[in-house]
């Protein structure tokens, strides 16, 4: 008989600020392999990652003002 998965309440991030504390929180721990954690980072700075950024908000704002 295998048992079954558990799984742990975790709250959902509410902001960019609570997501990125999450993330840093998650690739900074001992033990993550340090490409793992460049490897996010890098993602994270990328140009092409940066402009979904950009094309989010402008989108949010757009449908907050109408």
């Amino acid at each position: 008989m295998t048992t079954p998965n558990v799984y742990l309440p975790y709250p959902i991030p509410q902001t960019t600020n609570e997501l990125e504390a999450d993330i840093n929180a998650l690739v900074n721990q001992p033990g993550v392999p340090t490409e793992l954690t460049n490897g996010v980072y890098a993602v994270e700075e990328s140009p092409t990652t940066q402009a979904d950024i950009d094309q989010a908000e402008a989108n949010s704002d757009s449908i907050l003002n109408e």
